[in-house]
């Protein structure tokens, strides 16, 4: 009877620092989260005063055309490479689990 306790007492505290690395690692995420927003608005707010910049110095349209086209360009290829490594782990967890 006491070793059935005893296991249940550990089992219990395994749970708990489960659920404490659990409750750790969501913080971690939503601070990481919350890091990234806030660099993207600065990202977002440096490439309007880059544009600006770049029509009071007379760029021309296509030229900005050029790199809008490039950005979403660039955009798909991150994308598309995030599908492709998403697919890649999905069947290598596939392959171990036969």
């Amino acid at each position: 009877m006491s070793a059935e306790m005893s296991q249940n007492v550990e089992e219990g505290q395994a749970l708990k620092r489960s659920a404490r690395a659990f409750d750790e690692l969501e913080t971690s995420g939503l601070a990481m989260l919350a890091q990234l927003a806030g660099q993207r608005d600065r990202l977002k707010s440096a490439q309007r005063k880059l544009l600006d910049v770049m029509n009071t110095l007379g760029v021309s349209n296509s030229l900005m055309r050029f790199i809008e086209k490039r950005h979403f360009m660039d955009s798909l290829i991150v994308y598309g490479g995030m599908l492709i490594t998403v697919a890649i782990l999905a069947l290598v967890y596939w392959y171990w689990r036969m």
